[in-house]
This record gives structure tokens, C-alpha cells and sequence, in this order.
């Protein structure tokens, strides 16, 4: 008996010392840039959203500013103000899963126009952004949902009932490859 439980000892003490290997995963290597903001799911771009108004939340304005990962900018674009008050700030941003589209929703940095969420969205291939509200109408909430590949979707004002309606809206889902 006292032989057996040596034994028993002897092994638990020997896998504690010498626990089996497990499997990591390598580091994923992830740009950082010195900015907040959202890599790309590929990790070949970052979204930097920073902070260039003059006032503190909720009235800053942003800038955004796509980054590759060596750090080279590669497209930007502001929503800052002279005065600081009449420029926008990001209020929700994702990447749709192809990495090929990072979509934003803003509000207004001087409280105009509470109920419209301007979105824009930046796209890879043309390295340029663009007002998603030009394409799906008024946006008057500030979430949004993204799926593979490249779809959108965001509520924009109207309802069946009520064309101008800006508290209920109707969602709209779009592809944004054929923009």
C-alpha cells in the first residue's frame, strides 16, 4: 500500500513539475499605431479615430485616419469644425468582414440635428470615404449591424405610415461592393 501511494505521489509530483506542453498561439501581431481605434479583420489596415475638436465628449469632433501596417497613411478624412461646434463625432464604427469597408455612424458635434446619425463609410479599393446616407436615405440611429462579405445595415427614417418619421425608421441592408 505505502508503495502505491509513493507511486501516485511520485506522478502528480512529476506532472506538476513537468506539465504537459500546450498549444499557444502565436502573438497576434497587431498595429497599433499610438492611436485608439479598430484594426481591419485581415490586420493589414487600422481605423485611428482621433479626437480633434475643441470640447471634451459629447461634443468632440474626430478624425479618421486609415492606416496600413507599416503605419503609412493611407486615407483620412476630418470632421472637425472652425469653432468647434458644428463638426461631427464618431458615435459607432465597425469593419465589415472582408476587411474591405470600415463603416461609421456620426453625430453632430453642436447637438444639430440630434435624431440624424450621418454615416459614412471608407472603402479599400477606391481608398476614399463616402456618405452612406447619400445611398440608403437619413440614418437616425447610431447602431448599425455588419455581415460577411460587405453588408450593412442601419435604420433610416420612414415608416410605411409615416414617411418623416424620425423615432421608429426602417432598417436598411446594403452591399457596399456595388457602391
Amino acid at each position: 500500500m505505502r508503495i502505491s501511494i509513493a507511486l501516485i505521489l511520485t506522478l502528480a509530483l512529476g506532472a506538476c513539475v513537468n506539465p504537459q506542453p500546450s498549444k499557444k498561439m502565436p502573438p497576434k501581431k497587431t498595429p497599433m499605431f499610438g492611436c485608439k481605434g479598430t484594426n481591419s479583420p485581415d490586420g493589414k489596415l487600422r481605423a485611428c479615430i482621433i479626437e480633434v475638436g475643441k470640447f471634451p465628449a459629447p461634443l468632440n469632433e474626430s478624425r479618421i485616419d486609415i492606416r496600413d501596417a507599416a503605419g503609412k497613411l493611407v486615407a483620412s478624412r476630418s470632421f472637425g469644425s472652425p469653432k468647434g461646434d458644428s463638426g461631427r463625432s464618431v458615435a459607432h464604427s465597425a469593419w465589415t468582414p472582408d476587411s474591405q469597408f470600415f463603416v461609421v455612424s456620426t453625430q453632430s458635434s453642436g447637438g444639430h440635428s440630434p435624431w440624424h446619425w450621418n454615416m459614412y463609410f471608407f472603402s479599400r479599393k477606391h481608398h476614399n470615404f463616402s456618405m452612406l446616407d447619400d445611398t440608403i436615405g437619413p440614418v437616425i440611429k447610431p447602431s448599425f449591424k455588419v455581415k460577411a462579405p460587405d453588408i450593412v445595415t442601419a435604420t433610416v427614417q420612414g415608416t410605411t405610415a409615416d414617411p418623416s418619421d424620425i423615432v421608429t425608421g426602417h432598417a436598411v441592408t446594403k452591399h457596399l461592393g456595388t457602391l
